[in-house]
């Protein structure tokens, strides 16, 4: 008889974001052999970090994040610029062949959706744009600039940015949701007028600092019910896979320690 399948699902609690995002690495190799895996973290910031492909000098003031300490990253996963000081990230790794990761927009409606409701059984409602719109010619270097059909608003404004990792055999995707919006410092950071953040990017409702920890089980739960029916808890996770230190890292991956 084939085993039931689970979703192992870890909080990490570290704040050590190179760390994590090395986690994503390994937790997206470990897919590959046909586990669910599931990492959500809340760093407390600030960190900046860049999507896979970007341009670390096209539309980012690394001379401005040297100098008020914070770093900037990259990560595995497609996409810009994420200013992570307030929120609550949510990495879902899969094989390859689950139902969810056949193919790229399939798999962004399925997670996106199962956010949405998350939220939505804890009072918060959100909007997805009913039909996605063309890609620009040239793209922002901000996330959250982008409303496109992986997004949920709140008020007409951004609160979750998305992107995706695929390989042969495991496919990984990632949402960041924000509780706080710094809109003079990524003004700084992105070379535009805060009125341009304002206007595109949102906040959830926190009623407390720890908000953005106290979602992420019951965003969790959402997910793990969702993946597969009936979906089989898991009542003691594995250990946290290891992360690394900076030091320990390839260079590549960080732009301003």
């Amino acid at each position: 008889m084939e085993a039931e399948p689970v979703l192992h699902w870890w909080h990490s609690h570290d704040n050590r974001p190179l760390s994590d995002l090395i986690r994503e690495e390994r937790l997206l190799a470990e897919a590959g052999q046909g586990s669910l895996n599931l990492l959500t973290y809340a760093w407390a910031g600030p960190v900046l970090v860049l999507g896979y492909g970007q341009n670390p000098e096209g539309g980012v003031d690394l001379d401005f994040c040297r100098r008020r300490g914070i770093p900037v990253l990259r990560r595995s996963t497609g996409g810009t610029a994420v200013y992570h000081h307030g929120a609550l990230s949510l990495c879902l790794c899969l094989p390859a062949s689950h139902h969810w990761a056949q193919g790229i927009q399939r798999l962004y409606d399925a997670f996106v959706g199962s956010l949405r409701a998350g939220l939505a059984a804890a009072g918060i409602r959100t909007e997805r744009i009913a039909v996605r719109p063309p890609s620009p010619t040239v793209r922002s270097p901000i996330c959250f600039e982008d409303h496109r059909g992986e997004t949920l608003l709140l008020g007409g404004r951004k609160v979750l940015g998305c992107a995706q990792a695929r390989r042969s055999r495991s496919v990984l995707v990632h949402g960041t949701l924000l509780f706080r919006l710094d809109a003079e410092v990524q003004a700084r950071i992105f070379g535009v007028p805060a009125a341009r953040i304002e206007a595109v990017m949102g906040t959830l409702p926190c009623s407390s600092p720890e908000g953005a920890d106290s979602l992420a089980p019951a965003l969790a739960g959402r997910i793990a019910a969702d993946l597969t029916s009936p979906l089989k808890p898991e009542p003691a996770p594995p250990p946290l896979p290891p992360g690394a230190d900076a030091r320990e890292a390839d260079p590549r991956w960080v732009i301003v320690p």
